[in-house]
This record gives C-alpha cells, sequence and structure tokens, in this order.
C-alpha cells in the first residue's frame, strides 16, 4: 500500500477479509480493542446492532443456508451491496468519525463470493476460474457508484485444513461438500485480487504464528497505514 494510495479525508476504511474458519472475527475485535478511536463493523451476519441489516439478513438465510443462498443469485447480490452501502452511509452520517474503521468483510466478499455463485462450476478448474473473477470484475464495477472500496484490504490466509476444523467448531458442523468448493474458488479469487491489487490488498498468513503474533502484525499493518495517510509518506506491507 503506497500512501499516495491512502483517501486522506475521513476515517481510514480498512476491511479484513479471508476464507470461513480463518478465525477474521475473533481478531478484527481484538485489533480493534487496541488501535485507538477504531470502530469496528461487524460481519453482517453476527451484528445484532442495526434492525434493518438484521431483517435483511435474516431474510436471506430463512431458508437455512450458511452463505446466504437463497436460489435467486441476482437479488441477494445486489441486497448484499445495498447493506455494504449502507454501512458506509451509517459511518459518514456520524457527527465525528472515527479515524479508522476495521469492517469484518467488505465489499470484497460480496464481490467474490458472489461470483462464485453467480457461476456454478462446470467441471473445467481454470474457466470457472476466471469466469467468476470476470464476474467479480463486473460487480466491482457496479458497486463503485454506491460504495468506495477500503483503503486497505487485509487478506488473511492459512491452511484450508486448519480454516475447516475452526469452522466446524464454531458451527458445531463441518462444511458440506458444496461450502467447501465454494470456499476453495473463492480463496482462490482473493489470491488473484491480491496479485492484481497489491496496493490495496496485504496478504497475512497465519501459517504457524500464535494468535497474538497474529494480532500484533495486524495491529502493526493498520496502524502503519493510519500513519501513512497522515503523514504522506511510508508504505504498508505484511508483518
Amino acid at each position: 500500500m503506497r500512501a499516495a494510495d491512502l483517501v486522506t479525508t475521513g476515517p481510514l476504511w480498512v476491511s479484513l477479509e479471508g476464507p470461513e474458519g480463518v478465525g477474521k472475527t475473533h481478531l478484527a475485535r481484538s485489533v480493534a480493542a487496541r488501535v485507538s478511536g477504531c470502530r469496528l463493523l461487524e460481519e453482517i451476519t453476527d451484528s445484532d446492532v442495526d434492525p434493518f441489516t438484521g431483517a435483511v439478513v435474516a431474510a436471506l438465510s430463512a431458508g437455512g443456508d450458511r452463505f446466504l443462498r437463497t436460489g435467486h443469485p441476482r437479488a441477494e447480490t445486489l441486497a448484499l451491496l445495498a447493506l455494504k452501502a449502507r454501512a458506509r452511509e451509517a459511518v459518514d452520517a456520524l457527527p465525528a468519525p472515527p479515524p479508522v474503521v476495521l469492517e469484518d468483510r467488505g465489499i470484497d466478499t460480496v464481490a467474490l463470493y458472489q461470483a462464485v455463485i453467480l457461476t456454478p462450476a462446470t467441471g473445467d478448474p481454470a474457466t470457472d476460474h476466471d469466469r467468476a473473477w470476470s464476474v467479480a470484475q463486473q460487480l466491482y464495477r457496479a458497486a463503485a457508484a454506491w460504495v468506495a472500496l477500503p483503503d486497505l484490504t487485509v487478506l488473511l490466509l492459512d491452511d484450508p485444513d486448519a480454516c475447516a476444523a475452526r469452522w466446524h467448531m464454531r458451527e458445531g458442523t463441518p462444511f458440506t461438500p458444496d461450502e467447501q468448493d465454494l470456499v476453495r474458488r473463492a480463496t482462490a479469487l482473493y489470491r488473484r485480487l491480491a496479485d492484481a491489487e497489491p496496493g490495496r490488498v496485504v496478504v497475512l498468513d497465519r501459517g504457524d504464528r500464535t494468535e497474538e503474533q497474529i494480532v500484533d502484525a495486524l495491529e502493526k499493518i493498520v496502524t502503519a497505514a493510519l500513519r501513512a495517510r497522515d503523514t504522506g509518506g511510508g508504505h504498508v506491507a505484511a508483518s
């Protein structure tokens, strides 16, 4: 992330992204508690602050699908994009905007996961990946009129088996084969996004690091981005 890429007015907007089971929700709460003035926006499926958002999520999850799939992917995509725009509007309306917003899943989640959902697998992984990537770019362009990209996206990654184990522990049931394929394809799109936008997306691999080490690294990334924006210099990279 170059300093010139950072928006210099309003809050620094940081999105925390990654596959299910990577542990980002817990980590986001820990980081937000450390960074002075940070406003945490919970993942929409975990937030109970906004009745409107809750009602939309309840409608999308009424069928029991854990990825908010109702069988109407275009409508789902528009609804989720609207919730991301609403989150921006809510922060913009604050009388005293925070210096930094940490969003647990932002517009990248909507664009990449919905791109996978909108392009069912055909049995040709390379073609499926390219089709999903193309749709994701269309979704980014469509969303641009209503919601800005994050100033910084931190992509958390980990071993797929470790992610699956955390998901199982959290949810009480493992991924279904269909869910596992969705997460696998979305993760591949995340990696491609990081390669395509190195100025905006910072990759942080959990690897063998402890939770404390990951929280430390995330805190350093966020505070470095704040300094870069405020001073007009510096570089943000994974710790």
